[in-house]
């Protein structure tokens, strides 16, 4: 019988045997792949922003997708790989900033069980959120009801809506306003903001609270439902 040494034997590699989960050409392909798509996140991110920002300062016909491109530091063609046209861009910027408006009422939780003092916490709740994302408001504010919405914005209008609404439905006064309180305080608020900016001031605290004031002297003076009559109807 021959004799063998083990080298003649047995073949033994330098390199370690590889798997599938420790491949490292693999690992670095699928780190390089998420690399890819946080960077695609980040860029779609700062055109959505970007598109906030100039709808909210100059309306939907006065701004044009290459400075929409150029304020997100992102080539137009960039831009057509994540939207299909300038309406695709206001929606989603339309619906970004619905979703934070919204977010930040639900964390803020307004619990305050008295109609006026829900009032003054909300107006208040404006100010802050319009310290940190005036853009969002404004936008949101301007195109609440408006035609350029597509079905799915439309629908996170009218949750925004019914949310507000519902919020305030201990109101005194007439029911049948409810529908218009969204549009009334948003635009009460979004018009002293507007006039601050016009005369190049900061928005103060004291006129908030007066503006509040005469805005909830307003909404107490409705007049009160007649419930008595709202029985005799469901009896008859």
């Amino acid at each position: 019988m021959e004799n063998h040494t083990l080298s003649e034997t047995v073949s033994i590699s330098s390199e370690p045997e590889l798997t599938p989960d420790t491949d490292p050409a693999r690992e670095d392909k699928e780190a390089n792949h998420e690399k890819v798509h946080r960077k695609q996140d980040e860029s779609k991110e700062r055109i959505i922003r970007s598109a906030m920002k100039l709808f909210a300062e100059r309306g939907f016909f006065e701004t044009r997708i290459p400075e929409i491109a150029a304020h997100a530091k992102v080539g137009v063609g960039s831009l057509y790989r994540y939207f299909r046209n300038k309406d695709d861009i206001f929606n989603e910027a339309f619906r970004a900033a619905v979703l934070e408006l919204s977010r930040f009422f639900d964390e803020a939780s307004l619990k305050n069980s008295s109609p006026r003092e829900r009032f003054f916490d909300f107006w208040q709740g404006l100010g802050i959120f319009s310290h940190r994302k005036l853009d969002q408001l404004i936008l949101i504010e301007r195109n609440l009801s408006s035609y350029l919405l597509d079905e799915e914005s439309h629908k996170e209008a009218n949750l925004l809506r019914k949310k507000i609404s519902d919020y305030f439905a201990p109101f005194p006064g007439e029911t049948n306003l409810k529908s218009v309180y969204p549009s009334i305080i948003l635009g009460s608020f979004t018009g002293i903001l507007r006039y601050q900016a016009i005369s190049d001031k900061r928005l103060e605290n004291a006129i908030l609270k007066e503006s509040a004031e005469m805005l909830w002297d307003g909404f107490s003076k409705l007049p009160k439902p007649d419930t008595n009559k709202k029985k005799q109807t469901k009896k008859s």
